[in-house]
């Protein structure tokens, strides 16, 4: 309503000065064409007057009348032309003098014109004016909703890391209690070592938790995933679901596929705990008996991890939404997260994540994950330093620890050396290396090729790369020490 109003004054303000500006210019003119034909005027030549006046009086004029002062010969242009709207003509009088001192009246030309005629173009300045303050005034209007959105988000996150780092804190002094409790327990040794593990497992999140939200106002930090055997990992997780649904009559966990020496870059908790919210989601919306069955094999050099049930199924329409943020079903009380960060974990891993589903034929999640390439025989290390007492240091170090160090001198030879590489090789890199080259730059070149283990072996401290979460620092002496 402002803007309209502000927009309707605008257009009577430019009207007004437009009806201004045209009363202005014509006065000009008709004195300047009085002065031109003054001299026939006071003649009376009508046929001079008759011949030349009117193209330059019709040109800017509707018409005009010329009253002489006695009896003379008035007239007027067109002729017999009489306005007959005020509303529409106006008028003015421009008095003809037959002397220079003007004290002597010959007559009066009286002019006529429309008092519009710039009104046309005053509309279109304030059509250009409306259009360019719409368009203002919409960028400015989306300019705020992100404001406001980026305001509120932020302040809704600051809200879950309170929350997060306030119940990761509160439950680690209990778990503890329970761990320390279970190791009393008359229990046989499998139950009392799958308690420990469980109790254990919480505390790690716990842990997690604390470290990514150290601080109400700091943004979590990256986790950086590591070369893990997944077999271990996901039969654990699959024994505390067993003895949390023992109750439930028929439903059964099983683990198929491979065992051993199946590894992946992953965070072990947050692999675990992704495992076990797909578990649930399968067991919570069995109506009756049930069958969850996780798989894990290796086709094609990648890992895929595959947990499938003979539950309902989910409706076509449903299944295209979930996965996406706040989208859940069949889970009473369900909010949506557990399968949104699900996905977003397995994508951050370099993997996929796949849901297929039909009503009445059971429900697959298909996680697949680029596979960990298996060590070389003995333990592997790379080092790059431009110094050849490092290496020398290095070498003594790493011959008595017995691993095989390929320390390089020349970005170049590194660069080739560790192309065959897995790229969970532990490589170290000096900061300095000669000639202005520093050795995060290449360090931030390795990361993104995926190699995950790299340490700056430098003199510096880390708060110099605490912008590089990734990235370990240590000194300049070998780590084998």
């Amino acid at each position: 309503m402002k803007v309209l109003l502000f927009d309707a004054a605008i257009l009577m303000v430019l009207t007004a000065l437009s009806v201004l500006f045209i009363g202005r210019s014509k006065q000009r003119l008709a004195e300047q064409l009085a002065e031109t034909f003054r001299a026939p005027l006071i003649a009376g030549d009508n046929r001079q007057i008759i011949l030349d006046m009117p193209r330059p009086v019709l040109k800017d004029f509707r018409g005009v009348i010329w009253r002489p002062a006695g009896n003379g010969y008035s007239f007027s242009l067109p002729a017999n032309f009489a306005p007959s709207s005020a509303w529409e003509y106006a008028s003015l009088d421009v008095k003809v003098f037959f002397d220079e001192m003007q004290t002597i009246e010959a007559g009066n030309l009286h002019f006529i014109f429309s008092r519009w005629e710039a009104l046309p173009t005053a509309f279109i300045s304030w059509l250009l004016l409306v259009s360019l303050s719409i368009l203002i005034g919409y960028f400015e209007w989306k300019r705020l909703l992100r404001e406001y959105a980026l305001s509120l988000e932020s302040q809704i996150n600051e809200s879950k890391a309170n929350l997060a780092a306030q119940v990761a804190h509160d439950i680690r002094s209990p778990l503890a209690a329970l761990g320390s409790a279970a190791k009393d327990l008359a229990l046989p040794e499998e139950q009392r070592s799958l308690i420990e593990g469980a109790v254990g497992r919480m505390q790690g999140i716990a842990d997690d938790l604390l470290q990514r939200y150290r601080a109400p106002s700091a943004a979590p930090v990256n986790t950086k995933p590591a070369v893990y055997a997944l077999s271990g990992l996901i039969e654990q997780v699959l024994v505390e679901k067993r003895l949390q649904y023992k109750e439930k009559t028929g439903v059964k966990i099983e683990f198929t596929g491979a065992s051993g020496e199946i590894k992946a870059l992953v965070e072990p908790k947050e692999l675990q705990r992704l495992i076990s919210n797909l578990v649930s989601n399968s067991v919570e919306a069995f109506d009756g008996p049930g069958m969850v069955s996780v798989g894990l094999s290796a086709p094609d050099g990648r890992v895929l991890i595959e947990v499938k049930d003979n539950g309902k199924g989910i409706p076509p329409e449903i299944l295209a939404k979930l996965g996406r943020k706040g989208e859940t079903h069949g889970k009473a009380g369900g909010s949506g997260l557990g399968l949104y960060h699900a996905r977003t974990t397995i994508e951050g891993w370099g993997g996929s994540f796949i849901m297929k589903s039909e009503p009445g034929q059971g429900t697959a999640v298909l996680i697949t994950l680029p596979r960990a390439a298996a060590r070389p025989a003995g333990r592997t290390a790379v080092l790059l330093d431009d110094d050849l007492l490092v290496h020398m240091n290095w070498k003594l170090a790493a011959k008595a620890a017995g691993v095989d160090l390929k320390a390089y001198k020349i970005p170049e030879d590194f660069a080739a050396g560790i192309e065959a590489l897995p790229k969970d090789t532990p490589i170290y890199i000096d900061s300095d290396l000669g000639n202005g080259l520093k050795g995060e730059n290449i360090a931030k070149e390795l990361y993104a090729k995926g190699f995950a283990d790299l340490t700056m072996a430098t003199g510096h401290v880390p708060e110099e790369f605490a912008r590089l979460p990734w990235l370990k620092v240590a000194g300049k002496e070998p780590p084998w020490a």
